[in-house]
């Protein structure tokens, strides 16, 4: 069990003495299996706290500061481990000051919050909750509500919200999440659907969660200063007879609320905080602000994620976080760094009052079909988006395949299109032609791939074995007489090495390759090659 313990610094030693007497309560399995409820009981100069558990972290949080005002405090923490019964110091980094209790920022504010045994515990996975946190950074937002007297002039409290505001076809995802973490409530407004957590022990969890599940974009900010004003005023408690200091709270409160979300200037992160992508995280993010979907005047597939321009630092983290986590050969990752396949690009504000967007933009149809496609057909989507991205992928295969190149087939994408992203909501108000069974089925079992892809990556007609110069996806890989190797992403570039025109370069290189070997081509004192990037062995 744990004893969180109160006194004046000389004293520490016989707060051991207490400790043994407790140490055979019940104890199961090493975990905690009832709460010390302490409070009012004195020892001396102790004034003894319960210290609560919050699963599956090991967070201690002190119940209550009662009585403490004005003292300098020392607290110390003891784990109970297992049978053997010892107790070992726990490392918890307490502020020490000659301060009143509403002064020390411990937050000491878990109480309440015991997730011991509940559904949260058992069934919420770690996957799931860096899920939330990046649903989180593109659709979540922390609100402060001044509550006024009924003289409509003063504040008499504060309300402390987080929510969700989606379209009302993503009912299901947010009763899910009102399910998964037994925290909130959904309601529907017209054509919005909003989930919300107001009460104290919901937002107290929530921050149990996103200090151990960071968010990534400006939202960050806006969280950490909701938790400061949240603890602000839940600790005004210790001084509600003061006045001076009540007053004092809420203007803390109003300056934190003035700079947040469409108000905040401020956008530097703490130099502690980190910009840290991972693959659900990143999912949830697309759930909320990415898109899937086909550029319809030349059949582009596109996977695009589109922020304000202030989380531009964020696109470039989910850039590098792609080039190292999509399993890219060295040829495809050299062609990937340096080339715009995925592009990050920004658009300036379009009217005094607009802010700037940033986009991050993949329609290299082998790095969506081979790469970026099986990154994420493992992961379960929650939203309506899962439907956009089953969709894409058979629209992916199909101009992979070159099936398009068939006017059925192209038909057949194009009218598939036209039923994903804004063309699903229910809220649409032009008709939708929908794909019937069988067309569906003609367009996921379309005719053998019309297209062949060489070894040395050029790409050309299967029957007429015309080649397709705009499907080229190649390095060229040039060795110089020194030993030097040098890499070049283009022809230009590659020509512009060896010393020779573009179209020159091209019709040495223009001969037929049955192995990489065979593909080089010796030409003034240097041996030149192309070679073929995105040929990862697709995998479901």
């Amino acid at each position: 069990f744990l004893v969180g313990i109160l006194g004046v610094v000389q004293d520490t030693e016989a707060v051991l003495v207490l400790i043994q007497l407790y140490k055979n309560l019940v104890i199961s399995s090493g975990r905690l299996q009832v709460e010390l409820t302490l409070k009012g009981i004195k020892l001396n100069n102790f004034n003894l706290i319960s210290l609560l558990v919050v699963t599956p972290s090991n967070i201690y949080i002190l119940k209550s500061l009662k009585d403490l005002r004005n003292k300098l405090l020392k607290h110390t923490c003891f784990d109970y481990v297992a049978s053997n019964q010892s107790l070992s110091f726990l490392k918890c980094k307490w502020r020490l000051a000659n301060l009143g209790v509403a002064q020390i920022r411990t937050y000491s504010d878990f109480s309440g919050v015991n997730l011991k045994g509940s559904k949260f515990s058992q069934e919420v996975s770690s996957n799931f909750l860096q899920w939330f946190a990046g649903f989180t950074d593109a659709e979540g937002c922390f609100i402060i509500y001044p509550r006024l007297n009924k003289d409509g002039l003063t504040i008499s409290r504060f309300s402390f919200m987080f929510k969700f505001a989606l379209h009302k076809d993503d009912e299901k995802v947010l009763r899910y999440i009102c399910a998964k973490l037994s925290v909130g409530g959904v309601r529907l407004y017209k054509n919005e659907c909003i989930f919300s957590v107001t009460d104290k022990k919901g937002i107290l969890l929530l921050i149990w969660i996103f200090d151990k599940y960071n968010l990534n974009t400006s939202k960050y900010l806006d969280y950490l200063d909701f938790k400061e004003a949240f603890f602000h005023y839940i600790n005004r408690e210790n001084n509600l007879d003061d006045n001076a200091a009540i007053a004092k709270v809420k203007t803390q409160i109003l300056e934190l609320k003035s700079n947040m979300n469409t108000s905040r200037v401020n956008f530097d992160r703490p130099e502690n905080s980190k910009i840290v992508i991972t693959k659900f995280w990143l999912l949830g993010f697309i759930e909320g602000d990415g898109s899937f979907f086909i550029r319809r005047d030349n059949l582009t597939p596109t996977f695009s994620v589109e922020n304000a321009g202030v989380q531009l630092p964020v696109l470039l983290k989910i850039k590098e976080y792609l080039e190292n986590s999509l399993d890219f050969d060295k040829y495809s990752l050299y062609k990937i760094i340096n080339s715009s396949i995925i592009l990050i690009t920004t658009v300036k504000a379009r009217s005094v009052n607009g802010k700037s967007s940033c986009f991050l933009t993949i329609n290299n149809i082998n790095v969506l079909y081979k790469y970026l496609i099986p990154f994420f057909s493992d992961a379960e989507f929650l939203t309506k988006k899962g439907k956009d991205f089953q969709d894409f992928k058979i629209i992916c295969k199909a101009i992979y395949d070159g099936a398009h190149r068939n006017e059925d087939i192209k038909y057949l994408i194009l009218k598939l299109s036209n039923t994903m992203n804004n063309f699903r909501l229910s809220t649409y108000k032009e008709v939708v032609q929908y794909l019937n069974p069988e067309e569906m089925t003609k367009l996921i079992t379309a005719a053998p791939a019309t297209i062949e892809r060489l070894i040395d990556g050029r790409v050309r007609d299967k029957v007429t074995k015309k080649l397709l110069p705009r499907q080229v996806s190649c390095v060229y890989e040039i060795f110089k007489e020194d030993g030097e190797v040098a890499l070049a992403v283009s022809l230009s570039e590659a020509a512009s090495i060896v010393g020779l025109y573009p179209d020159t370069l091209s019709k040495y290189l223009d001969i037929e390759v049955l192995n990489s070997e065979d593909a080089f081509v010796e030409l003034k004192n240097s041996k030149i090659r192309r070679v073929g990037v995105f040929y990862k062995t697709r995998v479901e």
